[in-house]
């Protein structure tokens, strides 16, 4: 089994709070995924995997811990007036895609599965865990050398509802979404999340990878 088990945030719990998430403490709960705000330093800091192993090492720069016991998560999956599916996306920005995929493959033992080319230079890479999706992106716009953990994207069971709390000052219309079938909503820069953050609607079809 390789799944992510918990994501690290710096900033504070207030502004996600004001989204619609519940803490306990410094954590709250993405589907099944841990995600816990604390440090001075805004964006993703670090991330912790079930694997075969218990290390702390660099992926491409980006600091993980790997567990050979996964601890789970337990607590509330309520944002607003719906709950938090799953954690269906993290997105890696990367200066060398082919670079960050095949540490990914050597450390984590996932294989890429896709490769989509986004226009204007920038590539999207797949890899697939156990209970989410590793985006990796690179192109033109990421600046400096190595791997970032950039944002995330969590599968909501009501997407609507979650847009009617919230309202288009915080949360854009839904639209239709890359993956056929599927909606997005991106929480605006105002919202002070100091990472960014969108929801979608759940997966229409088991066999979805991206």
């Amino acid at each position: 089994m390789t799944r992510l088990v918990s994501l690290r945030a710096g900033g504070d719990v207030g502004p996600w709070q004001q989204l619609g998430l519940s803490f306990q403490g410094a954590t709250s709960r993405l589907g099944d995924v841990a995600f816990v705000v604390h440090g001075n330093d805004p964006g993703l800091l670090e991330w912790t995997i079930a694997s075969d192993r218990d290390a702390t090492v660099s992926l491409d720069g980006i600091v993980t811990h790997l567990v050979s016991v996964d601890p789970g998560v337990s607590g509330s999956d309520a944002i607003g007036p719906t709950v938090g599916v799953r954690l269906d996306h993290v997105v890696i920005n990367t200066d060398n895609g082919e670079r960050t995929s095949a540490a990914i493959e050597e450390i984590l033992g996932v294989p890429l599965k896709r490769v989509r080319d986004a226009g204007r230079g920038v590539s999207q890479r797949f890899h697939t865990l156990d209970n989410t999706v590793l985006e990796i992106v690179s192109g033109p716009h990421v600046a400096g050398e190595g791997s970032t953990l950039w944002g995330m994207v969590l599968s909501v069971a009501d997407i609507d509802a979650l847009f009617g709390y919230l309202g288009p000052d915080v949360l854009s219309p839904p639209k239709q979404a890359v993956q056929a079938g599927r909606l997005i909503s991106t929480v605006r820069g105002a919202a002070g999340l100091g990472v960014p953050f969108a929801v979608m609607s759940p997966h229409v079809r088991t066999s979805d990878t991206d």
